[in-house]
């Protein structure tokens, strides 16, 4: 192995372990609670050197969570009923896995994920979260094409302003759950298949 090599294989590893000390101890402490120097003690090198692979800890979060999406999205792709003759009931099971890791994460910590998502001064991190996005509204778009091709959708929708609206009514449910106090995960799951229902079945009548 050629010291360039070496060199390249050691960030990946130093990048790989601050990653797993932050996020257990995001899990077992809290976010808040959480302090760089910890996280840089945990893997023993300086903390100066955390701050290099990442500039904020809330970076360090963003990195956890779009490894995990892109693992959940994938999963997710298997739970796609096309045998049902519903389509509410054919896409839950799909967004539903994602609901539930985004919420295993706690009001607070998601909390924090969005305030990140959302600083305009941190570019890097909103690129990556415009990354995720985009890929959870492409998988969706996947999904719905799926349910087209087997008769759950009307030929004529728009899969790709479709896939759009269904990730506006899952972020939305989110929000509620990182704003309103005491929200549970079954009651934002809840919220979320009430309104891709509408969406689906629509306001009008028949």
């Amino acid at each position: 192995m050629t010291p360039l090599n070496r060199r390249e294989q050691k960030k990946k590893s130093t990048f790989a372990e601050i990653v797993d000390a932050a996020s257990t101890m995001f899990a077992d402490i809290g976010y808040e609670a959480t302090a760089m120097e910890a996280i840089a003690e945990s893997c023993a090198i300086s903390v100066g050197t955390v701050y290099n692979y990442f500039g904020t800890k809330s970076a360090i979060l963003a990195t956890i969570v779009t490894g995990e999406i892109d693992e959940i999205m994938s999963e997710a792709g298997e739970r796609l009923d096309l045998d049902t003759g519903n389509p509410v009931d054919a896409l839950m099971p799909v967004l539903e896995i994602y609901l539930d890791q985004m919420t295993s994460y706690g009001s607070v910590l998601l909390k924090e994920l969005f305030r990140a998502g959302f600083d305009p001064a941190q570019t890097e991190l909103l690129a990556d979260f415009v990354s995720v996005d985009e890929r959870v509204v492409a998988h969706l778009g996947e999904s719905l094409r799926a349910m087209r091709a087997r008769g759950l959708l009307s030929p004529e929708v728009d899969v790709d302003a479709a896939a759009f609206l269904v990730y506006s009514i899952v972020a939305t449910a989110l929000m509620v759950f990182t704003s309103i106090p005491d929200t549970t995960p079954a009651e934002v799951r809840s919220a979320c298949e009430s309104q891709v229902r509408i969406a689906f079945e629509g306001l009008g009548a028949r």
